[in-house]
């Protein structure tokens, strides 16, 4: 796709499998696509993250155990509004992203007026509860959704910071207990809402957020990296709810 120098650029990683992947990613492209805000993707190799992260203006956004900085996606650059140095807006890290979004395109906010820290409360429980329980299951079996370069990267760098991908979940069917008790505890919360208006499906009855892209993204991220029996069965848990919770945001899911 050519680029438009007036549009909204979106940073992401992609697979060989021709799909988006990244939950962090997700959370952003899913606000663009709700703000009705026209934006186009740059795709950046695993490997090559840093570099264009330097050669754009962005700031890290993940601490390493070394102490260094790690460069991540989303990055966002803004033609439409400058920065003190007359050059188009570039951020990085989804949250503040979308609470830029919010404030400089204040049509459709994801982030109700007076919520910003209830939205940062559920989205590290999101990250607790379900992300950061996936990922030692799918760590080790990222190699074919990476090219060669990228796969090499993503195997000597998470080796150094986590070990032996192999070893990082060595009890697999624990590690699924793990997730689904972590998805238990979310469906737990939703359920206060009640059913009402899609209330047990979304954090705001009636009212799409960035509470339920965060949630979402984490389907999205686990329907590329499990196979499709494993995402079946993830689907199903809690009466199928989130499988339900995947067609009700579909329309947000265009990748432009």
């Amino acid at each position: 796709m050519s680029s438009s120098p007036n549009l909204i650029t979106l940073y992401d990683i992609p697979t060989t499998k021709a799909e988006t992947w990244s939950p962090n990613v997700w959370k952003v492209r899913m606000t663009l696509n709700y703000k009705r805000i026209p934006y186009q993707t740059e795709w950046v190799e695993l490997s090559d993250i840093s570099e264009v992260a330097k050669e754009i203006g962005a700031k890290p956004t993940t601490p390493l155990p070394d102490g260094t900085m790690l460069w991540t996606c989303p990055m966002l650059m803004d033609p439409n509004h400058l920065n003190s140095e007359g050059k188009p807006t570039v951020l990085s890290d989804s949250n503040i992203i979308v609470a830029y979004l919010d404030k400089m395109y204040p049509e459709r906010k994801v982030i109700p007026e007076g919520t910003a820290a209830l939205h940062n409360a559920w989205t590290r429980f999101i990250e607790q509860n379900v992300t950061m329980r996936l990922f030692p299951i799918v760590a080790p079996f990222y190699s074919p959704l990476l090219s060669e370069r990228s796969n090499e990267y993503y195997i000597r760098t998470r080796e150094k910071w986590f070990g032996p991908l192999s070893q990082i979940c060595p009890d697999v069917e624990k590690g699924w207990a793990e997730l689904r008790a972590g998805l238990d505890k979310v469906a737990a919360v939703l359920d206060a809402n009640g059913n009402g208006e899609g209330g047990d499906l979304r954090v705001i009855p009636g009212h799409d957020s960035y509470a339920d892209f965060a949630l979402v993204g984490f389907f999205l991220w686990a329907s590329v990296v499990l196979g499709k029996e494993d995402m079946d069965r993830l689907k199903s848990w809690n009466g199928g709810r989130w499988g339900r919770l995947l067609e009700l945001h579909a329309p947000l899911l265009r990748v432009d």
